[in-house]
């Protein structure tokens, strides 16, 4: 293989690690946003789940509130009935009496489904809080990892942009303008490209024949795919005794 595509090669690797490590740092937010995230879903369904409880429990006790005034009533009205001189108030005071009476059963099967209802709550609410403590110790725990994950990669990314910097002043400038023209065009970051089979492995065009001949015979010259005009280069194939194979095309 030519030594400039060699260089181009190695700069290639560079650079998209670079732009690996660069893709990760900028990610950092968006993990720590997204794990904060399910962590307030979480604490709204407890919050949810605390309300509802809460509802309960104050409408278990207007309901009994309201149970001992219907009973208090009844006591009232039935003296009243007691004192009643016409067929008319007697009647008036058993069905108010009556309707209180029912009032009292409804209120009171009422209550005993919320009673139900709460106890629920009341343990959902006890498991809720107890992952809550654990999924917030973790996910703290999670976002100080991708911190220290992303400050990794950014000294590793320091360090390796310093020696692509250095290795692109070891690169003759014509390659290295070339190199660069075809990085821009390519945002997979992939300038040098294999062609094996007859075909770019990049953009997965077929090489002419002729063109194919040329990179066999010809390695120390770069060539370019006429298709995405990025570099190839040829390894040529091993047989089984370690031989290279010929490298003349087959007819």
């Amino acid at each position: 293989m030519a030594q400039d595509l060699q260089l181009a090669l190695q700069m290639q690797r560079m650079d998209r690690q670079l732009a690996q490590l660069e893709a990760e740092i900028r990610g950092l937010p968006k993990r720590i946003a997204a794990l904060e995230a399910k962590l307030d879903a979480h604490q709204k369904r407890l919050v949810a789940d605390q309300a509802a409880l809460t509802w309960n429990q104050l409408e278990i006790k207007r309901l009994s509130d309201a149970t001992v005034d219907a009973k208090a009533k009844i006591e009232r009205l039935k003296k009243q009935t007691m004192q009643s001189t016409t067929q008319e108030q007697l009647t008036a005071f058993q069905h108010e009496v009556a309707f209180a009476e029912g009032e009292i059963v409804k209120n009171e099967a009422e209550s005993f489904r919320l009673i139900e209802a709460s106890e629920a709550l009341a343990a959902t609410v006890r498991t809720a809080e107890a992952e809550l403590a654990v999924e917030r110790e973790n996910v703290e725990k999670e976002k100080v990892d991708a911190t220290a994950r992303s400050e990794a990669d950014r000294k590793k990314g320091v360090k390796l942009y310093r020696e692509r910097i250095q290795l692109g002043k070891e690169v003759p400038p014509a390659l290295l303008k070339d190199y660069e023209r075809l990085r821009k065009k390519h945002k997979d970051g992939i300038v040098v490209a294999e062609c094996t089979e007859g075909l770019c492995t990049s953009c997965q065009m077929n090489i002419r024949p002729a063109l194919l001949q040329q990179i066999r015979q010809y390695p120390e010259t770069i060539f370019h795919c006429e298709s995405c005009l990025r570099m190839l280069f040829y390894n040529p194939p091993i047989s089984v005794d370690g031989i290279p194979s010929s490298t003349q095309l087959p007819t």
